[in-house]
């Protein structure tokens, strides 16, 4: 019983030997890497604690590697590839060498050696998770299948090691966001480090997923609750799905609980959007403001700064900025015509009085009337906005203040050969208005003449029925 208790014994002391051993080794790799890199201006500087190193490790394949990392580090090939082949005659059945080796080629954007330094190391030690990684990352962009089947690999090595979530890494290094995804969502979120949650989420995100985005960032927020990343990923997919309480509350927590954490203007965007979406147009319009002053080629902001406004029914700073948006522009589109004829007529309902209300109304007329004078293909569509609007001003229709305008559009489109089944019903419209007009006006000639080419595109319209019928 005593030979076998100090049997397992040994056997542990001898695995915390090995362990310790890897420890220093790594200190002593640490070690000398900062004093080459320290001395890179001046390697001879180096040379002595250089020379100790490699007398107490002539036989460490890691620590050879290691040196000739550092080496690497600063540039100098020629050294690290002296201490890459040191490693690999050193032990040749350690990765270390042939993994430096295949980062020197790497770096010299020479992939297939690379690779094939990679798959020796494979090979020779087929136990080292780093050659298949390595392999794949540089095969990728020519081989994005091989290289994932590279990777499965390792789970015939070590069935524990995370493979879906480092080919998922590997398709998200090659911009290939689908299959990022596809692989990311196989593995146990609680698996994943935090810079592989933020690239899961990421992925998502980039691909328009905001709520598998939301999956992932939410997760990795409440278990990384400082990480600057996954709280903006979080407020992100909160904000894009209108959820706008749930994302300011992240964007506190990115604002004001994350480390490390550098601001950039989509932050404000978004923290504007999500502001404006809780009703704090005041807040939003801060931050709206802010992107601007940080980068005045996103001109769109001051569409929402007008929008804002509008929101608030301060109508002047509305007009003002988004004029100020049109003035930004190349060229004024159609949108930025009916932009502003819009905040005028949300002004007219806003007034109190009739004068004021006309007022209003007549500035959102003569936006319609500039629109069909600079972009005469849409005449018609001003044409039929301005009937509407002074049907508005005044709503007695026997006095036909609408009457002009319906006459010119009824005009435009009856010389249409093609009508769509929508300027039918706005022609309609016009017809059904002009119809009552004459019969109010005692004139049954005209107002029959104009029932029977509202019969002729709506034959079940009553009103053109008890025209025709007097």
């Amino acid at each position: 019983m005593k030979a076998i208790k100090y049997f397992f014994a040994g056997v542990v002391m001898l695995g915390l030997s090995t362990q310790v051993q890897a420890q220093n080794v790594k200190a002593q790799i640490d070690a000398i890497a900062k004093v080459v890199i320290d001395n890179k201006n001046n390697p001879k500087a180096a040379e002595p604690q250089v020379k100790q190193f490699l007398k107490e490790n002539k036989k460490n394949a890691e620590a050879l590697a290691g040196l000739g990392r550092a080496y690497l580090d600063i540039k100098d090939q020629a050294n690290a590839l002296k201490y890459a082949d040191m490693a690999i005659k050193a032990n040749k059945n350690n990765a270390a060498g042939y993994i430096l080796k295949g980062d020197m080629a790497a770096m010299n954007d020479d992939g297939g050696e690379a690779a094939m330094w990679y798959q020796n190391a494979t090979v020779l030690d087929p136990k080292n998770p780093t050659g298949y990684i390595k392999y794949a990352r540089v095969y990728q962009k020519v081989d994005a299948a091989g290289a994932e089947e590279m990777l499965r690999k390792l789970t015939s090595i070590d069935p524990t090691y995370p493979v879906d979530a480092e080919i998922a890494h590997m398709y998200y290094a090659n911009n290939k966001f689908a299959k990022a995804l596809e692989n990311y969502q196989k593995v146990d979120k609680a698996k994943l480090t935090d810079d592989k949650l933020t690239e899961y989420a990421l992925a998502a995100y980039f691909l328009g997923k905001a709520e598998a985005s939301l999956e992932a960032s939410e997760y990795g927020a409440k278990k990384h609750p400082k990480s600057a990343g996954l709280n903006r990923l979080t407020f992100y997919n909160y904000t894009d799905l209108k959820n706008f309480d749930k994302a300011l509350e992240y964007a506190d927590a990115l604002f004001n609980r994350s480390d490390s954490a550098k601001f950039v203007s989509r932050d404000y965007l978004y923290l504007g959007h999500a502001q404006k979406g809780a009703g704090k147009q005041d807040e939003a319009i801060e931050n709206f403001k802010k992107v601007y002053d940080m980068d005045n080629n996103q001109t769109d902001v001051l569409k929402l700064i007008s929008d804002s406004y509008l929101e608030k029914k301060e109508h002047d700073y509305a007009v003002e900025y988004y004029q100020k948006f049109i003035n930004s522009q190349d060229k004024k589109k159609a949108s930025d015509y009916e932009a502003i004829a819009r905040i005028y007529l949300d002004l007219a309902e806003t007034e109190t009085t009739p004068e004021a209300k006309e007022k209003a109304y007549l500035k959102a007329d003569q936006v319609y009337a500039d629109l069909a004078t600079a972009m005469p293909n849409n005449e018609d569509y001003s044409t039929y906005r301005r009937a509407m609007i002074h049907h508005m001003i005044n709503p007695d229709v026997k006095k036909g203040a609408a009457k002009p305008y319906y006459e010119k559009y009824a005009q435009l489109l009856e010389a249409k050969t093609d009508r769509s089944n929508a300027e039918n019903s706005t022609l309609a419209t016009a017809y059904n208005y002009l119809c009552v007009y004459y019969i109010q006006n005692d004139n049954v000639t005209m107002a029959k003449e104009i029932a029977a080419k509202l019969q002729a595109i709506q034959p079940e319209n009553e009103t053109a029925k008890q025209i025709l019928e007097l």
